[in-house]
């Protein structure tokens, strides 16, 4: 009677092992680094708030063609809050060049490829089309981006990371 005891809770023991284990190997499965590794990525993945930080460089003048031998450093700093459920986003930037600095409000749209590229897009306020290409970096945590504006719109270069909050 006593063996049959020990021999339950033995088996009990290893059931029990074999669970945690199973649990601890299939955990990573529904992480969402892991599914992110898989090329799975969608416009869920962005989402809240992020701060932006970018520099580059910009003509800044309005006049493109006539000032793009001269570009002047360009930097910004700003709050960008993406709602996957519509697909847009809200932006709200402090930039400077040529020494001073404003702010700029925008609102945009944005998708995500299942391989973590993504697109933002929206119009300037001079009626400009405007987009960033990003990648999703650190399991969501951050986008690596960089200006991709159609060709003769603004003349402008600009990359940077955003951080989630």
């Amino acid at each position: 009677m006593r063996n049959s005891n020990i021999t339950k809770n033995r088996t009990r023991i290893v059931l029990l092992l074999v669970l945690a284990g199973s649990i601890i190997c299939l955990a990573p499965a529904f992480s969402t680094s892991a599914t992110a590794a898989s090329g799975s990525y969608s416009i869920n993945d962005v989402s809240g708030n992020y701060v932006d930080l970018g520099d580059g460089f910009t003509t800044g003048d309005g006049n493109a063609k006539k000032s793009i031998q001269n570009p002047v450093p360009f930097s910004q700093v700003g709050l960008v809050t993406f709602t996957p459920s519509t697909g847009t986003f809200h932006a709200d930037w402090i930039v400077r060049f040529y020494g001073e600095s404003a702010d700029v409000a925008r609102d945009g749209t944005y998708t995500v490829d299942a391989n973590g590229h993504g697109t933002m897009t929206w119009i300037s306020a001079t009626g400009n089309a405007r987009q960033y290409d990003f990648y999703i970096v650190n399991g969501g945590a951050q986008l690596k981006y960089i200006v991709t504006d159609p060709p003769g719109t603004v003349y402008v270069s600009v990359s940077g990371t955003m951080t989630k909050q």
